[in-house]
């Protein structure tokens, strides 16, 4: 059937007012992970206009989260085609048990705890990951890292992100001169209108560096609310008091070198670069002596992972690397 799946369709669909051939037109339809988002969007204009019944909301979640249990997490959902009807109709009770309980947490005001509200994109140890929005905003997101984008509404009525971990931004100006705007978990935020920045916003420190354009950071110190312009070449660092440095850097590019697997050090002692390791690749460096962890590392290398970044570092300071579990000790050869 070659029906053409639109709003008006799925409105029938969520209604029950549809054939059993078109349902199982909209089951198929589903199973594709480009219509997801479409469909959620439509999900919930439909609840908004049609609503089900008021749920009260801790006894909706426990009853949503005990219906999905039934399921496969896979979302293609696949059972055998003379059960489509069946899977249809399941399909339909899980959406509108889900739109029920989207209702329930947008009256009572419990937006963070609906991932339906939210699109999180997260990277493991030691993967990057290349984004577009749908502003064509480009984005980066360094290893351990996360970013949520509002499902609905971006891009038209806002343009917030928030971020936690690293990631670089390079922001598309658009028509209506929207501000687009990186909220992190450390009480700072980044401002933009069209530019391209790298935000690093990690348990120790948080840093801003801007390459292109103009932002205005917004940070908290104590109780006092304060905000600063930045320029290209302006490099900030907030400690986690959230105290502002503000310096120059003619090399802005480099801190976000990890896009191309690449490690700028520049006077980097080796107990920074053993939490970079726990960072990027959640693994534990220990330093047997305290002289190894001040000896610093100058330049440029690249390596696609962490043995590789653990070999060049064990050349260059002559030191011994022994592998225990999740964690790798440093001691220097001379006094082996």
């Amino acid at each position: 059937m070659n029906a053409e799946i639109n709003k008006e369709f799925i409105f029938n669909y969520l209604s029950g007012k549809t054939s059993a051939l078109q349902k199982q037109t909209v089951d198929e339809w589903i199973k594709n992970p480009d219509n997801e988002e479409l469909f959620y969007k439509w999900l919930v204009e439909y609840e908004y206009r049609h609503p089900q019944y008021l749920t009260d909301l801790p006894e909706a979640v426990e009853r949503f989260h005990t219906y999905a249990d039934q399921f496969d997490t896979n979302p293609t959902f696949t059972f055998p085609a003379a059960e489509a009807p069946l899977s249809a109709r399941r399909h339909l009770g899980m959406w509108m048990m889900a739109a029920s309980l989207i209702a329930g947490l947008v009256f009572g005001g419990w937006f963070f705890r609906n991932d339906f509200i939210y699109q999180t994109h997260t990277t493991a140890f030691g993967e990057t990951r290349s984004l577009q929005l749908s502003d064509n905003t480009k984005v980066i997101l360094n290893a351990n890292s996360s970013l949520r984008v509002p499902r609905f509404g971006f891009g038209s009525t806002s343009r917030e992100v928030l971020l936690t971990g690293e990631a670089n931004f390079a922001v598309t100006h658009t028509p209506s001169h929207q501000k687009f705007i990186v909220k992190t978990d450390k009480g700072f935020e980044v401002v933009v209108l069209g530019t391209e920045f790298t935000v690093y916003s990690r348990q120790q420190t948080a840093k801003v560096v801007l390459n292109k354009g103009k932002v205005q950071l917004r940070y908290r110190e104590g109780e006092t609310q304060k905000q600063v312009m930045m320029k290209p070449g302006d490099l900030v660092t907030l400690d986690q008091g959230n105290h502002l440095n503000r310096e120059v850097t003619k090399q802005p590019e480099k801190y976000a070198a990890w896009k191309d697997h690449r490690f700028v050090f520049d006077d980097t002692t080796l107990e920074e670069f053993a939490k970079i390791m726990d960072e990027n690749y959640g693994i534990q460096v220990i330093i047997k002596d305290e002289n190894l962890s001040k000896r610093t590392l100058v330049g440029s290398f690249r390596a696609e992972n962490a043995e590789e970044l653990l070999g060049i570092i064990s050349e260059i300071f002559n030191i011994k690397i022994v592998k225990t579990g999740n964690a790798v000790i440093l001691s220097d050869n001379q006094y082996q």
